[in-house]
């Protein structure tokens, strides 16, 4: 059960290249489990139940929503919100831009997937194949880039906020930037997500902290 397919991997998460020159895919199996977890976090278990509950009720691959408030959850809606002492006015993309073939579940799968392939192939890198031999690289720094992408998309809040159980209180919940980000898409419509519960999570760096 997914919002998206093996065509969201592509320009700067595109899957590497094997032996034989084609393009690696995300099982289906691994997109769940990765999908799943995001979402969870992002979520929270109540909502992120009754999402899955409304997507079972299409038959499409991908799937699309039926009710409202998941459909503006999962292909975007313009917002208003207040963000120390100014109105922003931006559009939440959805977690996927269907057009574009973006999605914030594909960079956070991307994101895992290649860094356990990565660790269990080598402790270095990645190997790259070439036409006669191959080189080693550091795929690092891509990573990092790509979670941080995922992260601007999910949601960026202050790293002193750090517990997950902080945002079990709705009271404590702020708009901490102007970031057409998930955050603060569910923080403007909180009327329509009572459910919510949100998991922050940090932004990386080379040096891991």
């Amino acid at each position: 059960m997914s919002i998206i397919a093996n065509t969201y991997y592509h320009s700067d998460i595109n899957l590497i290249a094997g032996t034989d020159g084609q393009l690696e895919s995300v099982s289906e199996s691994w997109q769940a489990i990765y999908e799943e977890i995001i979402l969870k976090k992002l979520l929270g278990y109540d909502l992120y139940a009754l999402y899955v509950a409304d997507l079972a009720t299409t038959p499409t691959t991908p799937q699309s929503p039926t009710l409202q408030r998941f459909k503006d959850l999962v292909d975007g809606k313009d917002l208003t919100f207040e963000v120390k002492g100014y109105t922003v006015s931006t559009r939440w993309i959805g977690l996927r831009d269907s057009t574009m073939l973006k999605s914030l579940i594909a960079y956070y799968v991307y994101y895992n997937y290649r860094n356990e392939t990565e660790s269990s192939n080598s402790g270095a890198g990645q190997i790259l194949p070439l036409p006669e031999n191959s080189t080693k690289a550091d795929v690092r720094p891509k990573l990092i880039n790509t979670w941080n992408k995922m992260i601007d998309w999910y949601g960026l809040t202050p790293n002193s906020i750090i517990s997950k159980e902080y945002f079990l209180n709705t009271g404590n919940y702020r708009h901490y930037n102007s970031l057409a980000s998930a955050y603060n898409f569910l923080l403007a419509n909180i009327d329509t997500y009572p459910e919510w519960v949100f998991e922050p999570l940090e932004k990386q760096n080379i040096f891991g902290i």
